[in-house]
């Protein structure tokens, strides 16, 4: 009896494009920094996740520092886009601006918790670039925050609170902390509680 021939032919695998496997690594490199800290990523680990050579990651971003760099810079540029298409919110019905803000920041929070645990609760042996882009965020939160609150005339009567700058930076710490409650805990700050609080304190800071 004749063994019937194997007709299957082995399917070679796809090669990756240069941009797919460029974000591959930088995906590769933000969960291993989310999961372990910056101190666990090393060429030899990113190259075994990925399933490629050093030689490859070297041609894409040099040595390690720069992987790092790329990635933390990546994940600022993800983060800054998905704050200002939440600024831009209309607010709802009984809903100020900056709940509507604060809903559209969690929405991205819990759509890539990974990106923002990394700018806002970084571990330690982040790039030194990692700290002057936190700052460059607040700095454009508070400049945001001014913006619409003169724009809104938070400053005229009978809305008037007794300090306008003080009043941005807490606006910026509340925002922090909102955010941070929901990375650590989602089960027990869900947003619709965090979004209700935002609103409670933004009305009580500017009544009208």
């Amino acid at each position: 009896m004749q063994k019937a021939k194997n007709t299957s032919r082995t399917t070679p695998r796809q090669r990756m494009s240069v941009t797919d496997r460029r974000e591959q690594i930088l995906d590769t490199t933000r969960d291993m920094v989310d999961a372990e800290g910056f101190h666990a990523v090393t060429l030899d680990r990113v190259a075994g996740e990925c399933g490629i050579t050093r030689t490859v990651i070297y041609q894409q971003f040099g040595n390690l520092s720069d992987l790092l760099l790329a990635m933390v810079d990546r994940e600022y540029e993800r983060a800054a886009e998905s704050f200002s298409l939440a600024s831009q919110r209309a607010e709802g019905k009984g809903r100020s601006r900056f709940a509507a803000g604060v809903a559209g920041v969690l929405e991205a929070v819990d759509a890539s918790p990974a990106t923002w645990r990394m700018l806002l609760m970084p571990s330690p042996g982040g790039p030194p670039e990692l700290y002057d882009r936190l700052e460059q965020g607040r700095a454009l939160t508070r400049a945001h925050f001014s913006e619409a609150l003169a724009k809104e005339g938070m400053g005229a009567s009978p809305r008037a609170n007794p300090d306008s700058e003080l009043a941005v930076h807490m606006l910026l710490a509340v925002s922090e902390e909102l955010v941070h409650l929901r990375l650590t805990d989602p089960k027990a700050y869900t947003t619709e509680r965090l979004i209700a609080q935002a609103e409670w304190l933004f009305k009580a800071m500017f009544p009208g």
